[in-house]
């Protein structure tokens, strides 16, 4: 016996969903498929099973094989979602960056929507509240189109705010759960260093935490943002730091390099995924590599410089103009106060935007001169 159940706002908080279909297998009712614009879920009839579901969102088409090694098998994909399961309790989880991100993106629509509403909504209210304060009436014009306004409005009115709600529950219950690459250091921190815009000159990052490691200062972790840097004293040692940048993370990546051995020490997903790997080696070892062939190293290069530069050489140019535009007012004598104020921190953000723009090519001319 087959049956379908409609589930509107599923992808809004995964883990919700898969409780609930976690729960339908307890009952007897197996998942077989599912429909994302119909919102659908289908279920055979079949004897109650304890299983484990998980929701993934990814571009490639391919089931990692690090997941089927460890129990998964793909029950169906429909686009860019993917519907896994393994039977019973799951050792090794897949990583939830790509819903995270996608997720988030989503919510910032509708928190910028839902302000929206709630501006204009206040601005009528109180432009409302002064007229009839002051004296003045109001006249009802009746119209054939007042019950699609009003159908409209209780529409939005209760999609948005319960559509940011949900999104926002849905991501948090995916940050407090425990990362497959999170470990607990128990050494005491004995300095803190702060590395400012490092994402612009990785290389040289790993050039510094190495030359720490071999002064006896071990990186044991990295705040929030990814701006200050803790560390503990010990002793001096070999280890090979790598900062990836990937534009989106898939299923079987923290499993293809944490299998060779390499340790993540910090992931930011916000904006850029930035990921900091290292690996610990010895004197009679060859300094391992992330990236072991020139390809792969110019090809991460390529792609930090063309994301990086493709953002900040455009500000820099529309700084710029602003600057030059400014300029020209205040050599005419219209405005000097307030245009010069604007100059300035305008320049201030052409050298900051310049500065990013510049360090990133420059990244990419080390890493290509390295490899030649």
């Amino acid at each position: 016996m087959n049956t379908s159940i409609f589930r509107p706002f599923w992808s809004y908080d995964p883990v919700k969903t898969e409780k609930w279909l976690e729960n339908k297998a307890s009952e007897g009712l197996i998942l077989t498929g599912f429909n994302r614009w119909s919102r659908k879920f289908h279920f055979t009839k079949n004897n109650p099973e304890t299983c484990t579901y998980r929701l993934q969102y990814e571009k490639v088409d391919h089931f990692p094989q690090s997941l089927v090694d460890s129990g998964w098998e793909s029950i169906t994909k429909e686009g860019r979602w993917r519907l896994i399961r393994h039977e019973g309790v799951a050792n090794k989880e897949p990583l939830r960056d790509s819903i995270v991100s996608r997720n988030k993106v989503h919510y910032y629509i509708f928190m910028a929507i839902f302000i929206y509403m709630l501006t204009v909504a206040g601005i009528m209210g109180t432009v409302t509240l002064t007229i009839f304060l002051g004296g003045g009436s109001g006249t009802f014009v009746p119209s054939p189109y007042w019950a699609i306004t009003i159908t409209v409005g209780l529409t939005l009115w209760t999609l948005v705010p319960y559509s940011t709600l949900t999104l926002h529950k849905g991501l948090k219950k995916m940050k407090v759960e425990p990362s497959p690459s999170s470990e607990q250091h128990s050494s005491p921190i004995a300095i803190t260093k702060w590395r400012l815009a490092w994402q612009y000159a990785p290389d040289r990052l790993e050039k510094w935490l190495e030359t720490m490691e071999l002064k006896g200062y071990h990186l044991e972790k990295v705040s929030r943002w990814g701006l200050r840097f803790s560390f503990s004293e010990g002793e001096p040692r070999m280890v090979s730091y790598a900062a990836d940048f990937q534009k989106s993370i898939e299923s079987d990546y923290y499993y293809l390099h944490s299998d060779r051995g390499w340790r993540q020490l910090y992931h930011s997903s916000f904006f850029m995924s930035w990921t900091l790997w290292v690996k610990t080696y010895t004197s009679e070892e060859e300094k391992p590599q992330l990236y072991s062939d020139p390809y792969h190293k110019l090809k991460h290069a390529r792609r930090v410089t063309l994301w990086q530069g493709g953002i900040f050489l455009p500000l820099t140019i529309l700084y710029l103009w602003f600057v030059t535009s400014d300029m020209d007012v205040i050599l005419r004598g219209e405005i000097w106060d307030a245009s010069f104020r604007l100059v300035v921190l305008q320049t201030i953000l052409v050298v900051e935007f310049g500065y990013f723009f510049v360090s990133s090519l420059f990244y990419y001319w080390r890493v290509s001169k390295a490899i030649k």
